[in-house]
């Protein structure tokens, strides 16, 4: 039961106005039967796409904020990886979603890990500019131990009928974020275990309860569908009973179910579909005193908004976000519309979908994308793992803009000395990850593995692998440009700087970085303006890694033994032995 202290109508309109309770709602929705409705207006993993499409299935944020003047929310948060992933985003490190934001009118966000992207001061600088307050309890210096954001809390208060019902929300990222973001990015940061996380969502609780919040809103950068190899949202439901709601977000996955009272919600990816939570309280009429109200949550449900839905006629784009992307756009279109190279075929998978295609093989992008890698840095061999892919490119003009989406993390290069024995290893695991890959891709149930993006395209290497063989045992050929690969010999490697700390693969995780270099967007960009088109060529129509079948090894000879009358199966024990052999 929740208690909601009673506030004289004059002094809640003082205290409204001088702002000394914060953040304040005007109202909260009254129903004819006198319980209340209070509305969550959620989205999350929305990649910086930031405009209506109906081909590309995304609402943006015009229509977003058509949707939260239609539902008038008492709440609007996102958990996560909002300020990157297209080129309208990383031309401005952020600055243009930042300010669709902060004109839509978000309470609060969770960090997601793509939101370090440009930095960890530039995701505060990026806070600041949205107006809005990022949540991330488990977020702290490493040296001092002191929270990394301003804002530990937000305690959102509602008036409802001259009294004040309070919303008090948290964050959480998951501590997994080391393997999601490159090292740098992170640098000076800790973001506790498991275990440390459930403990920060339990201390959270006790705080907002003894606040006398009366709804508890978990932001989490978690999600569920990883197999149990990370941390899931629901674990944070078991370990710290008392959250109302958790908005969740990292996995992509749609999410409305409850797990230990506590509801999860999850919208998918991409601006697919803006999420709706209501939270119905009752008024106890077991208190006498209206003075000494108090309330409980009789109900929480779930609903979404799909780009489907939001046709024209049913949410028109708000006219002055609208005009702002207009705006945002026209600055950066100069830019992005910079032509850089040609391609005559389309530099991508067999489908529309990249994230997929790129993880179950190999692409002629990832092959023009390792072989610029090379190209900026003289390195023997190069590669670049799946994840760092993220767009392709239609036949035709290349533009700087389309480049960007295809490389958008302002990852760099770095290189790296390895002996022959550490690639023929990388080449070992990549192969395996691709397996596990095209099996999770078969039994099509949303259960990827959590390193898939650690599948690696290249260049500068020829190899065969045979799939019947044990995993480890699979590649029988393996040539470093014209030369057969030796183990012993030590090669230079150029790969992007997530890449090189990456624990799937390490020996590449632990060698020194030799020398850095250009941003990989950089690198491509000056790979299709200098390397001329037939290396071009060479590169996106010559495949480097191919499966095959592994020789049948040769027995030695053995030496002829003769035949004895009194054991004239001596012969047939040699051919028996043979036989086992090859089998």
């Amino acid at each position: 039961m929740k208690k909601i202290d009673k506030i004289l109508g004059l002094l809640l309109i003082v205290l409204m106005v001088m702002g000394c309770f914060g953040s304040m709602a005007l109202a909260a929705t009254v129903n004819d039967d006198q319980s209340i409705a209070l509305k969550i207006i959620h989205t999350n993993d929305t990649h910086s796409r930031y405009t209506y499409s109906a081909k590309n299935n995304t609402i943006g944020y015009a229509k977003l904020k058509t949707i939260i003047n239609q539902v008038s929310p008492d709440l609007t948060v996102d958990a996560g990886d909002v300020f990157h992933g297209q080129s309208f985003a990383t031309i401005e490190t952020g600055g243009s979603i930042a300010e669709l934001m902060a004109a839509v009118g978000f309470d609060a966000i969770a960090p997601g890990n793509h939101d370090f992207n440009y930095g960890s001061a530039r995701l505060l600088e990026l806070g600041t500019m949205a107006n809005t307050k990022i949540l991330g309890n488990n977020v702290v210096d490493s040296e001092s131990s002191a929270a990394f954001f301003a804002d530990d809390y937000l305690i959102k208060k509602i008036a409802v009928d001259g009294a004040v019902l309070k919303i008090g929300v948290f964050g959480l990222i998951s501590p997994d974020i080391y393997g999601d973001t490159a090292p740098a990015n992170v640098a000076g940061l800790t973001f506790g275990t498991r275990e440390s996380v459930i403990a920060t969502a339990q201390q959270a609780v006790a705080v907002l309860e003894d606040q006398g919040c009366d709804v508890i809103v978990a932001l989490t950068h978690i999600g569920d569908s990883d197999n149990g190899t990370l941390m899931r949202s629901d674990a944070i439901a078991q370990g710290a009973p008392g959250i109302d709601v958790i908005v969740d977000g990292h996995t992509h996955d749609v999410e409305n179910r409850e797990v230990n009272g506590t509801l999860i919600v999850q919208t998918g990816c991409y601006s697919s579909a803006v999420g709706e939570v209501e939270i119905t309280l009752n008024k106890d009429t077991d208190q006498p005193d209206p003075e000494d109200a108090s309330y409980t949550i009789q109900g929480k449900t779930a609903s979404l908004t799909t780009a489907a839905e939001a046709t024209d006629e049913v949410i028109p784009a708000d006219p002055t976000v609208a005009a702002l992307i207009a705006s945002i756009e026209a600055r950066e279109d100069p830019i992005k519309k910079e032509v850089v190279g040609n391609t005559p075929v389309k530099l991508g998978g067999s489908t529309d979908n990249i994230w997929q295609d790129v993880r179950l093989g190999e692409l002629n992008l990832g092959r023009a994308l390792s072989d610029s890698y090379r190209f900026a840095t003289g390195a023997d061999i190069a590669a670049e793992n799946a994840g760092g892919i993220r767009a392709q490119i239609p036949a035709g003009e290349i533009n700087k803009g389309q480049v960007i989406d295809v490389l958008p993390f302002g990852n760099y290069l770095v290189t790296k000395s390895l002996s022959g024995a550490d690639i023929k290893e990388m080449l070992e695991t990549s192969i395996e990850i691709g397996v596990n890959n095209q099996i999770a891709n078969d039994e099509n149930n949303n259960s990827w593995p959590s390193n898939s993006g650690s599948y690696l395209q290249w260049s500068g290497i020829t190899a065969q692998y045979d799939l019947s063989k044990p995993a480890g045992e699979r590649v029988f050929s393996v040539r470093v440009g014209a030369a057969e690969l030796d183990p012993a010999q030590s090669y230079t490697i150029a790969c992007n700087n997530y890449l090189a700390t990456n624990s799937d693969y390490p020996g590449l995780q632990a060698a020194d970085i030799i020398n850095e270099y250009s941003a990989c967007d950089e690198a491509f960009i000056s790979y299709l303006q200098n390397a001329g088109n037939e290396r071009f060529m060479v590169a996106i129509n010559t495949p480097n890694v191919t499966a095959g079948t592994a020789p049948q090894p040769v027995p030695n000879p053995q030496p002829a033994q003769k035949q004895s009358a009194n054991n004239p199966r001596t012969g047939y024990g040699q051919w028996a032995w043979g036989f086992a052999f090859y089998r």
